[in-house]
C-alpha cells in the first residue's frame, strides 16, 4: 500500500517545499513514477571551477570573478554541496549559470489547451550582502541565452535586459527586498515586493508553480521558505497575466538560470551561494 509523504521541510528547512512539489505530484509515496512528469534537481555535490563560456551541463558567464565548488559544510544548516558566485570588486561585473549548456530548454508555462502541464520551480539561496547597491541577483526560469552579462541585467541598474523570464530578483536599489518578477522580450518588466525580505548570510527557499487547473486568480503562486507570499493579491499570476501576450512569457521555452551582476559598491567578499536548484513539468494527461 501507497504511503504518503507529510513533509519535506525537515528540521533545519533544507528540504523541497511540500506546497510546490507534494501538492503536484512530483514526490510522493510509494507509487511515484518519475517518467510521468518532468524533474530535475541539482544539489552542486559535484560542481567544479566554471570558467566564462563552458558549456556543459550549464552554459556559464564570467566576468572574471570566481564562480565554483564552496568548501563549507554546516550541518546545522543542512549543507551539502554549494555553488559560489564571487564577482571581482568591479561595478557591472556579472557570473550567471544557465541549466541546459546554453541550447536547452526545459519547461513552458502555457495555458493553451493539450499544453497546460504544470510547471514548478525553487532554489535554496544565501547572500553575503544585503547592503543597497552591492549586487543585483535574478534566481528563476529564463529563455536560453541568459547566462550572459546582460541578458537579465544591464549595466544601468535601473534597466534590464530584453529577454523572457519569470522568478525573483534582488534589485541594487533594495538590497533586502524579495522581488516576484516576470518579462517577455519586448515586453515591460512586471515586478511586485514579496513582502519577504532576505536576511545576510541566512538560507533562503524561493520557488514559484503554475497549476493551470487552478483557480483563475491564482494560477501562479511564489512562495518564500515554503510558504506562499504574503503579499499575494499582486505577487501572485492570474489569467489575465497568462494572457497578456505581450508582457508575459506564456508559450515560452524556459530553463533554470542563476545570474548575479556587481553594483557600485560590490566587494570581492559580496559572495551569492547556491545550495540546490529543482525544476519541474508536468504533462497534459499526466498526474
Amino acid at each position: 500500500m501507497g504511503t504518503t509523504r507529510l513533509s519535506a521541510e525537515g528540521a533545519v528547512g533544507r528540504g523541497l517545499s511540500p506546497e510546490i512539489w507534494q501538492a503536484h505530484g512530483f514526490i510522493g509515496g510509494n507509487f511515484y513514477d518519475p517518467s510521468r512528469m518532468g524533474f530535475f534537481f541539482d544539489d552542486f555535490a559535484d560542481a567544479q571551477a566554471l570558467a566564462d563560456g563552458d558549456t556543459m551541463k550549464y552554459a556559464v558567464h564570467n566576468d572574471g570573478g570566481t564562480l565554483g565548488p564552496c568548501a563549507d559544510v554546516d550541518l546545522s544548516e543542512g549543507e551539502f554541496g554549494i555553488l559560489r558566485f564571487t564577482p571581482q570588486a568591479a561595478d557591472n561585473d556579472s557570473l550567471a549559470i544557465q541549466l541546459g549548456g546554453g541550447i536547452g530548454n526545459l519547461v513552458k508555462i502555457d495555458d493553451t489547451a493539450g499544453e497546460n502541464g504544470v510547471v514548478a520551480f525553487e532554489a535554496r539561496i544565501k547572500t553575503a550582502t544585503i547592503t543597497t547597491g552591492d549586487l543585483r541577483w535574478f534566481v528563476g526560469l529564463a529563455e536560453t541565452g541568459c547566462a550572459d552579462d546582460d541578458a537579465i541585467f544591464a549595466d544601468n541598474a535601473a534597466t534590464f535586459g530584453d529577454t523572457d523570464y519569470i522568478g525573483f530578483m534582488g534589485k541594487e536599489a533594495s538590497g533586502v527586498n524579495v522581488i516576484r518578477v516576470f518579462h517577455k522580450a519586448s515586453g515591460t518588466q512586471d515586478a511586485e515586493d514579496t513582502g519577504d525580505d532576505i536576511a545576510l548570510s541566512t538560507w533562503i527557499k524561493l520557488g514559484f508553480v503554475y497549476d493551470p487547473h487552478a483557480h483563475s486568480t491564482e494560477l501562479i503562486k511564489f512562495y518564500v521558505d515554503g510558504a506562499e507570499c504574503t503579499n499575494f493579491g499582486d505577487v501572485r499570476c492570474d489569467a489575465t497575466d497568462l494572457a497578456d501576450d505581450t508582457n508575459f512569457p506564456a508559450g515560452e521555452e524556459l530553463t533554470p538560470c542563476i545570474n548575479i551582476k556587481g553594483g557600485a559598491t560590490v566587494a570581492a567578499t559580496d559572495y551569492f551561494d547556491v545550495d540546490w536548484i529543482a525544476v519541474g513539468q508536468g504533462f497534459t494527461g499526466g498526474i
